[in-house]
């Protein structure tokens, strides 16, 4: 909801030929971090539930605002993988931990993903990536 309104607000300033002042697209990507933020936390409670497929589908709202967030791909490839869609899974957890090669969570998720569908060497190798990423 969050993310219309303030798509709506954009929208009207520029099409209007208002210029945003810095203070005014700061607080426009703030709003836009808010309800990024607001749609993973739906996500969360959503899968909480075991609604894989609506976590899902916030997790995909989350990342239409802030496409470069990581942890919103690793845990839209775990609502993924508990809805069947293995191909897909895959992409965003590899997604995950490209996006951030620091992010040990996202190597361990990734590779408890690979290790259930009996990639034994490729899961060892980003559950060593993992735990390199802790230190």
């Amino acid at each position: 909801m969050r993310f219309w309104v303030v798509l709506i607000m954009v929208v009207l300033l520029v099409g209007g030929g208002a210029k945003l002042s810095a203070a005014s697209a700061d607080k426009v990507k703030e709003a836009s971090e808010r309800a990024a933020k607001d749609y993973l936390k739906l996500g969360l409670i959503q899968a909480g539930e075991g609604d894989n497929e609506s976590a899902a589908k916030a997790f995909r709202q989350a990342l239409a605002i802030m496409p470069q967030w990581a942890e919103a791909h690793s845990l839209l490839g775990s609502a993924l993988a508990q809805t069947g869609n293995l191909r897909e899974a895959e992409e965003e957890l590899r997604k995950a931990v490209t996006l951030k090669p620091d992010y040990a969570e996202g190597w361990y998720y990734l590779g408890q993903f690979l290790k259930d569908r009996g990639k034994e060497q490729e899961a060892q190798e980003a559950f060593r990536k993992a735990k390199q990423s802790q230190r």
